[in-house]
């Protein structure tokens, strides 16, 4: 499997769409007062676009069948509602009926969180009962499809049920690109992907 490790993390547009159509180099992170209502329900914490790299076992073919998903991705976080989270690296591994058309997938997610050096202990502060705030691990369900231009979306939903951010709703949305889909049509399949990817963390 050619899983990528390392790839440069970007920065959004406001809306998702944009930022999967152009990622560009982060900036440093908005400032919580920046961002007015980020204790109303509902208000985003966290938005966040990057690159990701999938690999399958086995390879996704046209026909759906059982196939085990393992996930790794980098992403810059230029909006936040708290300064002391700029970046993440995340990745997990989830399973569902699968083919290169469509297919949901359930599993789960751990984000390893980038802080500023000027305020590392604040990110200890969204932990919870105890738990590590420089990570969070999520619960997600995932639904893929073929988009008219040939490129798999898939758009993964689910809850942070420990560490940083706990209780918030998390969605992702992964974007991979046609040029290797031909692998769909050997025996082997397609055995991994890379492309585009965002994050938005929101308050229950």
């Amino acid at each position: 499997m050619n899983l990528v490790d390392s790839v440069n993390p970007t920065r959004p547009h406001r809306t998702r769409r944009a930022a999967l159509a152009a990622l560009a180099p982060v900036v440093p992170t908005a400032r919580a007062n920046d961002h007015e209502g980020r204790h109303d329900k509902g208000a985003v914490l966290l938005e966040c676009a990057g690159t990701v790299a999938a690999s399958y076992a086995p390879g996704l073919t046209l026909v759906p069948r059982p196939v085990s998903i393992s996930s790794h991705a980098v992403v810059g976080c230029p909006l936040s509602t708290d300064p002391a989270f700029t970046s993440a690296t995340f990745g997990g591994s989830s399973s569902g009926p699968l083919s290169c058309l469509a297919g949901p997938a359930g599993g789960t997610l751990t984000f390893h969180w980038g802080c500023r050096e000027a305020h590392p202990e604040e990110a200890t502060l969204h932990g919870k009962d105890g738990q590590d705030g420089r990570t969070s691990t999520a619960t997600i369900h995932s639904v893929a499809a073929v988009r008219p231009n040939g490129n798999i979306v898939t758009v993964s939903t689910g809850k942070i049920t420990r560490g940083a951010f706990k209780g918030a709703t998390v969605v992702t949305e992964v974007t991979l690109l046609a040029d290797r889909q031909t692998a769909c049509l050997s025996p082997q399949g397609l055995i991994s992907a890379s492309g585009p990817t965002t994050v938005t963390i929101t308050r229950l």
